[in-house]
Formats: C-alpha cells, structure tokens, sequence
C-alpha cells in the first residue's frame, strides 16, 4: 500500500493541487478515530469518476462525504485510504420558482441553498442537524429528515431526480424534475438512505416549498411522560395539522432557548405551526385548549427570534462533534409504542443523566447518553442490545447514530436486518462489486 505522500501525488494529477486537502485540514474528515490517507475534492463529475477508477485499480477504499458531518455514522471501518467530498460540486444548477424545484450540485451546503430560495419566498422543508455546515448530498445519502417530516416528509419524499456516479465511474441518472415523474422501478429510493454504498450522489433535484408567512411554537410541561404523549397525539390526529409535535424530557434546552422556567425532568410537549397569521393564530387557540384539557401544568407560546432559538435546539438534539462525548440511539417505533419505550428508559437505574427527544409524528425516539472515561462501553453495548431487542419485538428498530469507536467494538450499530440481507447484499454486489465505496460500515458489514 502507497504511503500518503506518494498518494497524494498521484491523485494530484487527477484533481490538481487545490483538490487535494491539505494535511493540517484533514481532521474535519477523521472519524472513529481514523485519519484517511488523503482527502480529495473533485471539482467535476469526471475527476471523481477518475478518482474512482484509480481507487478501483489499486484496491483503495473510498469514503463519500460532503462536509464530513455524517461520517461517524456506521461501524467501524475495515480500512480508510480515501475521503471523496464533494464540497467543490456545490451550484444551483436550474432554478425554476413557478415550479417550486430546484437541481443543485451534491456539496452545496443546505444553509446556503435555503439563502438562495428564501430570495423567493421558498425554502427547502427539511431540518436536520448540522444544517449550517451539511451538504444536500450528505442529507440524501443518509435520508437526513428532521422535525418537519410530520408535515412535509423525510428527505426522500422530496427527491425528484438524482445523478450518480457508480464505483466503476458510470454515471446514471434517475426521476426527473417533475413531482410525477416515475413510470417503472424508483432508483431514487434505492441510493436514498444508502450512506454511498451504491454509488456518489452528483446532483439532486428537489421540490421546495412556501415559506411560511408566520411561525410560532407552542411549548407545555405535563406531569407524567404518558399524558404528554397521549395529548401529542391528540394533537397529531386533529384538524390542527401542526409542522412538528415533539416531547423532551431531561433536556434543559427548552427553558434555555425560550427563557421560560421549566422543569427539565418534567415531559415536555412542542408543537411547531406555519402558515398565514390568522390560521396560526387559530392554530395556537387550538392547540392550547387540547393541551389544557389533557393536563398541562402550564402552556407557554413561542414567536420571534426565541422560537427560532427554540427551533435550532431541537434540531440540533442529534448531532455530535467528530470526537463525541455522547452516545446517540435512535429507535424507530410505531407511534403509541414510543410511551412505553420513554418511560422504561427513563426509569432505567443508568438513566439519570439520558436525555430524550421523541418525534411523535414520526414515531421516533432519540436516546442522548453522556460519555466519560468511566463509562462502562461493554455494559453499555448490553443496554442498547436489551433495548434494541425490545425494540424488534414491537417491530421497531434501534441505531446507534453517534458512538465513540469504545463503544462500536462491542456493538453493531445498525442491528440485524433479517430475511433482507441476502436481497442487500446482492444489490451491493451488483453496484460496487469491489466493495470499493465504504466498505463494511454499512448493516451487516456490507
């Protein structure tokens, strides 16, 4: 295997000298405590597929990654030679504002494509974390969603069409630019959610939406973990038809971003709205006397620039810093199995310090665990399996999202995958045969 010197100037020839990142820059792309040999960025279609070719022909791993924001999402790696970011592909390639879609390159940053559409009163309706810094490629690959799904759908139900590049450099495009655009089999869906095992999202092609006239939160204490979620649902099941119904509990970050006192112990209920003033206003009327009626110790309207704080901290829940001090479970659940799982973790003996945050909407539950140099990472790894054990007896499913790679020697972080792994696996077999593209990160080592 070349050293990294020598590797570094050979993909110089491919990519030139500015699409090498230098080494002092290189750790915004370490994870699980591995440095890649050498981190390129391709400035065009045809660099990457190059660079894959080189890759393929000397047996070199390729990492995919836009801003490196997701990397840490996976087992660990068998080995690590080369991050391809796509930070470079980063225009709007085709704006149509009548049509409410957009085309843009993989490693334009989400903050800044929103700064673009908000010029027309449109915004793309997804929230997940890191959204300063993620790419829409990091997003699509790894179906980043956020809060906004209960309302507009995770990322793929906004993906209209998508280039891609495969291992071995062919590049495929699938959908297209307008909301009905499917005839036969939907190769979107298949990269969506894929974390680049299949093939590099280039391009993606997008529906957007208005932005909201008027925004504001509503944000009540009740007194047990079972009535908030009850009213939540409540909520959810109504006519109010809210943006996003999520439940916190032991998480300081409400009273902290809204400057109101509450009890973080206490289950506490946000309900998000959006829309025109009068329908919000109405909204809020509503919403408050469900929340009265089922209990609530006290109910607290959000606007301005504190529900924007508001809003960011429960976006922002999930996320970790490359050299995570918190470990990160997210478990899918259906709806009214997610009060049994809240309440059983929060009477758990390890749970003092476990904060919780709940998409009622969508059924899922994150779990954020404090890490120390004390932690137990083998007793650790015993409590997520019990929990993800339950978990699949209520046909659910548990992740470990954000881990330090302590804790992934003892745990695979994705969970069995059942009768599907031979179908997987032949999928895989069939787009990277070489494995080349994040090998063994994936469910079930692929």
């Amino acid at each position: 295997m070349e050293n990294s010197r020598a590797l570094h100037d050979e993909l110089k020839h491919i990519v030139g000298k500015s699409g090498i990142l230098p080494e002092v820059q290189i750790a915004a792309y370490t994870f699980d405590g591995h440095i890649p040999k050498a981190v390129v960025l391709p400035a065009s279609v045809q660099e990457m597929q190059e660079v894959l070719q080189f890759a393929s022909k000397r047996d070199l791993s390729v990492m995919p990654a836009g801003a490196g924001t997701k990397l840490g999402i996976g087992n660990l790696p068998q080995k690590v030679d080369i991050v391809l970011a796509t930070t470079r592909l980063n225009s709007v390639v085709e704006y149509e504002p009548a049509d409410l879609t957009v085309t843009v390159e993989a490693g334009i940053r989400l903050a800044a494509l929103q700064a673009v559409l908000a010029q027309h009163r449109q915004y793309l309706a997804l929230d997940p974390p890191y959204t300063d810094r993620c790419t829409l490629g990091g997003i699509v690959a790894t179906n980043a969603s956020g809060s906004l799904r209960l309302r507009h759908g995770a990322a793929r139900n906004q993906v209209l069409g998508l280039q891609v590049v495969h291992a071995n450099g062919t590049v495929v495009k699938s959908g297209g630019k307008v909301v009905k655009n499917v005839a036969g089999y939907d190769l979107n869906k298949l990269y969506i959610g894929a974390f680049g095992t299949l093939g590099i999202i280039t391009e993606v092609t997008l529906k957007l939406s208005p932005i909201p006239a008027h925004e504001a939160i509503l944000v009540a204490d009740f007194q047990n973990v079972q009535g908030a979620i009850d009213t939540g649902l409540s909520i959810i099941g109504s006519q109010i038809l809210p943006m996003f119904v999520n439940l916190s509990i032991n998480s300081d970050f409400v009273g902290t971003a809204t400057d109101n006192a509450t009890d973080a112990k206490r289950p506490t209920l946000v309900v998000g709205f959006g829309g025109d003033p009068e329908t919000v206003a109405w909204q809020l009327t509503e919403c408050r006397g469900i929340m009265e009626q089922n209990g609530a110790l006290g109910v607290t309207s959000t606007e301005g620039e504190s529900r924007a704080h508001l809003q960011k901290a429960i976006r922002e829940f999930p996320a970790t810093d490359t050299d995570t001090e918190r470990v990160i479970a997210k478990l899918n659940l259906k709806r009214t199995g997610i009060a049994e799982f809240a309440a059983r973790v929060m009477d758990a003996s390890w749970a003092r310090d476990v904060q919780v945050m709940a998409l009622l909407g969508s059924g899922i539950l994150y779990l954020s665990m404090p890490v120390t140099s004390d932690t137990d990472f083998e007793g650790l790894a015993n409590t997520l399996t019990q929990l993800r054990q339950s978990a699949t007896e209520a046909r659910g499913n548990l992740i470990v999202e954000a881990a330090p790679p302590e804790l992934k020697q003892h745990i695979d972080v994705w969970g069995a995958v059942g009768d599907t792994l031979g179908l997987m696996k032949q999928v895989k077999n069939r787009f990277d045969a070489g494995s080349l593209l994040n090998p063994g990160r994936f469910v079930s080592g692929i």
